[in-house]
């Protein structure tokens, strides 16, 4: 079965997005901001291929604690834009730096991440660390997990981008079951994830991301930020299958200052699964004093 055929971001789709656009350098980003306006600013990141509603049941607890609540689509996935670029760093940094600037919010932040998400905030701090208050990372990239044979060929070029026309939803959708063991949220998520990977460039951004990012292989960069001291959280699933939890303790090694939580009953979206015991260790941890690096 071949990947359904793609379909532009035009005015007829964004009309259909929640929340806002906004024109940053390299195109439009699409994003929600929620929360009184003189709150501290917390930064949702969400991973290489989900969408902002991922964080859909962390904002009702943040905003109550008083907090004003970012969530955006980066490039290339939701409905931001899709620039033809190569989708390192570079691009994700900018794209977070200059949406802070052209929304008005200039004070440090709060940033979580999840998985991918997790490795974007981590390389901020590295880069920025005057700009962040705290991070909280749940799950993040950036150590070695297996990989399947498939996703392997598709960081080759060429033939990724054949592979990812005949068989690149397919891969998706058979990654889902792995995020929950609640089989309940898998057609949930797939009916929410999966029209969005249908649209004009979202193949090219997960394959540069692929190979352009350090997603098993930012250990150095963890190391740095740990060096900086900036407060930390770290949350993993304790069931989960995409990251397994025996990463986490590579990566609370590599961030030994860190204070970390297990999450029962929880897979790859420990905050989406159990909100009930994330949010309340997320809103206590934010309540804490945090000097800027």
């Amino acid at each position: 079965m071949r990947t359904p055929p793609s379909v532009p971001l035009d005015a007829r789709l964004r009309a259909e997005a929640p929340g806002r656009f906004i024109a940053l350098s390299e195109g439009q980003t699409h994003y929600l901001l929620d929360g009184p306006e003189g709150g501290s600013t917390v930064v949702l990141i969400p991973g290489a291929t989900l969408p902002l509603f991922i964080w859909e049941p962390l904002v009702e607890p943040l905003v109550r604690a008083g907090h004003r609540v970012l969530r955006y689509d980066l490039f290339g996935r939701g409905y931001s834009d899709r620039p033809n670029v190569r989708y390192g760093p570079e691009l994700y940094e900018r794209q977070l730096t200059e949406l802070l600037a052209a929304l008005g919010l200039h004070a440090p932040v709060h940033l979580v991440g999840l998985a991918f998400g997790g490795l974007l905030a981590v390389q901020y701090v590295d880069r920025n660390p005057e700009r962040v208050r705290s991070l909280c990372l749940i799950e993040p990239d950036g150590f070695g997990t297996k990989l399947s044979l498939g996703v392997r060929l598709m960081h080759v070029p060429v033939l990724g981008e054949a592979l990812f026309a005949v068989m690149g939803e397919r891969q998706l959708r058979a990654r889902l079951p792995g995020y929950s063991r609640r089989p309940e949220l898998i057609p949930e998520l797939e009916a929410r994830f999966l029209p969005s990977t249908r649209i004009t460039g979202f193949g090219h951004a997960l394959l540069s991301t692929l190979r352009h990012m350090a997603i098993h292989t930012a250990a150095p960069v963890f190391h740095r930020v740990a060096r900086r001291r900036v407060p930390t959280l770290l949350l993993w699933g304790r069931d989960d299958r995409i990251t397994p939890l025996h990463i986490a303790e590579e990566v609370h090694a590599a961030l030994p200052h860190a204070e970390f939580h297990i999450i029962d009953e929880a897979g790859h979206l420990p905050h989406y699964e159990r909100p009930d015991a994330v949010a309340p260790l997320l809103t206590e941890f934010l309540a804490k004093p945090h000097p800027v690096a």
